[in-house]
């Protein structure tokens, strides 16, 4: 398995998966590194073959094959981009507006290719995790992204519960008409004091960057605005009084049941209302 990085020129030989981030609203963020590699690809890969369609117009890119990887087709299309590549092609990955791989399409594409022993490469460029966090106010030393968070159920109450206890910046995506939902269930967990961003219509002529409690925020969005949004959360300054030798207690009974590291942490978590990312370290401590 090879990760090593390869240029465009050695993709003409070779073949190689490039991923190229795209614009998540300003046309002119597209870097000429980012063009230069849609010029000289074999193939695009992307979500929606009309919006990659417009956006090649845009910057004069013509007669490119475009194949389309979404959600639903990525599986069964990476056998074929593999292929592609192992006969010479030098193939662009994007997605509709941002990095590719981040809570869009592209992952099972990448490992594909690597565990096939061709190169992948990245272009780097917009992402609207980044922009968002940086933009936030938020600490940016320690975060995490939790993406769409399930609509409802059991599973989306668990991770708003372990939301509440995450020490570190929390980013989520949101649509504009679950925004105020999902922040009146942010509230109930995390009290009304607990600091959001809302960022919405980044880098684009409405770009909104509100910033307040929680509480605030639910009386700001009591309608769904417009546009893209990304939620930024302060994270717990929540100091757990359980001790380290009681979670390990829990955490050795979890063992002799056969639980595996990660499903112990997220026991522990959700019985003792700590981190899951502190119980699995004091998993892996054990004896």
């Amino acid at each position: 398995m090879s990760w090593n990085s390869v240029s465009m020129s050695e993709a003409e030989e070779e073949g190689a998966l490039f991923l190229v981030s795209t614009p998540i609203g300003n046309l002119s963020d597209l870097s000429k590194r980012a063009i230069e590699a849609l010029e000289t690809a074999d193939l695009i890969a992307c979500e929606d073959t009309r919006r990659t369609g417009q956006l090649l117009n845009l910057i004069g890119v013509e007669s490119k094959k475009l194949i389309r990887v979404d959600d639903h087709t990525e599986f069964k299309k990476k056998s074929k981009i593999v292929e592609k590549i192992r006969s010479g092609y030098t193939v662009v990955l994007v997605s509709d507006a941002g990095t590719p791989g981040i809570s869009d399409p592209g992952e099972e594409l990448v490992r594909a290719v690597i565990e096939n022993g061709f190169n992948v490469s990245v272009i780097p460029g917009a992402s609207s995790v980044l922009a968002a966090l940086v933009v936030s106010g938020m600490s940016t030393k320690r975060w995490v992204m939790e993406g769409f968070i399930p609509r409802k159920g059991k599973e989306r109450e668990e991770i708003l519960k372990e939301i509440t206890v995450e020490e570190r910046t929390v980013i989520l995506f949101e649509s504009p008409k679950r925004l105020p939902a999902t922040l009146k269930d942010l509230r109930q967990h995390l009290g009304d004091e607990r600091l959001v961003a809302v960022v919405r219509e980044l880098t684009k002529l409405h770009e909104e960057v509100w910033r307040g409690s929680l509480k605030n925020a639910t009386e700001h969005y009591k309608s769904p605005p417009k546009g893209e949004v990304v939620i930024v959360i302060e994270g717990s300054d929540h100091k757990t009084t359980i001790s380290d030798e009681n979670i390990s207690i829990l955490l050795r009974e979890s063992r002799g049941l056969g639980l595996s590291a990660r499903d112990a942490s997220d026991q522990a978590s959700r019985q003792l209302g700590v981190s899951k990312r502190r119980a699995y370290k004091l998993y892996t401590d054990l004896d």
